[in-house]
């Protein structure tokens, strides 16, 4: 039995994008081998995105601008059409326009999860396609690592059990970031569990070449640990962020009011990517200490992001978007 008699019937593909070009077209053409139902959702795209999964006969919706648009309304409303148009499918694998799907991880992880009746999701290995064009991408290449066996919560990319996903209302649309962990929060809450495999799901193209690009998405990142405030999540990250981010510098910068002693005060950041890199796994000692030193760095930009969320909160600014890419 080949693979495509095996996940022939009992899995979607929920494809969401905007603004990918080329990588969308190359993310199609790596789901429609798997021959399988397929939804496109599309988040008020200005290239010709549309059109091209149109011309591949994709299914395709596009978003309205009557509702905030961010990831988790376009899964959730991408689902919808595909159990609309195929009511008997029990799976839905999730994936963004910048991905592309490794040719047996359908049938990879339906077998588990058929096997395994109380998992709920199932995620794998996803690489950075060009790992080595940039450092920036180098970085998300290291960010996509999981170990293998049960976690807390996987990412965007995903296999979810159709069931588990229905009875637990998807994802939350309320959320611009980190709406993967928050559902992953409800499904392990309700006594399901989700679970790594030590296997290849497939490829991302983060395209981050810049480091205004890398510095906005840590500006992403660091709004979703302000946001995770409204499911009671990322608290560690959250309060990590403030420390590193906000704190320790604007003590610094108060007390140069002073005295130039505070200055030594900086010493606190190589003394902490330092114990950074003594905890880091599973990297090569080059990856360790780039990894690190980002980590560190990383948390002024997430610091902005949490004031960002604060500010859009005060002035009751609706929720936009926060792009990366060029």
């Amino acid at each position: 039995m080949n693979n495509h008699q095996i996940i022939s019937g009992l899995v979607g593909i929920v494809v969401i994008g905007r603004n990918e070009g080329s990588r969308l077209i190359k993310c199609l053409h790596s789901v429609l081998k798997a021959k399988v139902p397929i939804v496109y959702v599309d988040s008020q795209s200005s290239d010709n995105s549309v059109a091209e999964a149109e011309a591949l006969n994709v299914i395709t919706i596009i978003l309205d601008t009557s509702k905030p648009i961010n990831a988790a309304r376009a899964r959730n409303e991408g689902f919808i059409k595909l159990i609309q148009d195929y009511p008997d499918i029990q799976y839905v694998h999730f994936i963004d326009a910048d991905c592309e799907l490794a040719d047996n991880w359908l049938s990879s992880a339906i077998a588990v999860l058929d096997e395994q009746g109380q998992t709920a999701v199932v995620c794998g290995r996803l690489h950075e396609k060009y790992r080595n064009q940039s450092i920036y991408m180098r970085l998300c290449d290291m960010d996509w690592y999981r170990k293998p066996g049960l976690i807390d919560a996987c990412g965007g990319i995903a296999t979810y059990r159709r069931s588990v996903f229905e009875q637990l209302n998807g994802f939350n649309e309320t959320l611009i970031a980190g709406e993967e962990p928050e559902l992953c929060k409800r499904i392990r809450k309700n006594g399901w569990n989700i679970l790594c495999l030590a296997e290849d799901m497939g490829t991302h193209d983060s395209a981050m070449v810049y480091f205004s690009q890398w510095w906005r998405r840590c500006v992403k990142v660091g709004f979703g640990y302000a946001n995770g405030i409204e499911w009671n999540g990322w608290a560690r990250q959250y309060k990590s962020t403030i420390v590193w981010g906000g704190c320790i510098p604007l003590t610094i910068l108060l007390n140069l009011l002073w005295t130039n002693y505070s200055l030594l005060l900086f010493i606190l950041y190589p003394i902490q990517i330092l114990r950074v890199i003594l905890k880091s796994e599973n990297l090569s000692a080059y990856d360790n200490i780039i990894y690190s030193i980002f980590c560190i760095l990383a948390k002024f930009p997430q610091m902005q992001g949490v004031l960002e969320y604060y500010l859009s909160k005060i002035i009751s600014h609706k929720q936009v978007i926060i792009e990366y890419k060029i």
